[in-house]
């Protein structure tokens, strides 16, 4: 796990006693080659996505989930956005 993942953990209080636990989605974008796939298997401290040095090596959505003691955070990863092609 990141180091900033584990400091900021014990911050992660629940607001009130009926909301102990908190979970969301987090979703990568970025254009191609930009190491979004990097950034996923350094979050989750595991090698996930599959990771080249050639462009759209990513081609369908990759998801991953973090579980921390308070939260639990979906990563979703997802091929390069390109510009589109004006007509």
């Amino acid at each position: 796990m990141c180091a900033w993942i584990k400091s900021a953990s014990p911050k992660l209080a629940p607001v009130n006693e009926k909301a102990k636990h908190r979970s969301g989605f987090a979703a990568i974008l970025g254009r191609p080659n930009a190491g979004k796939s990097t950034l996923l298997n350094a979050l989750l401290g595991t090698k996930l996505a599959i990771v080249a040095s050639r462009p759209q090596t990513t081609r369908t959505s990759i998801q991953g989930v973090l579980t921390l003691p308070h939260a639990q955070i979906v990563f979703l990863d997802t091929p390069g956005i390109h510009n589109p092609i004006p007509c």
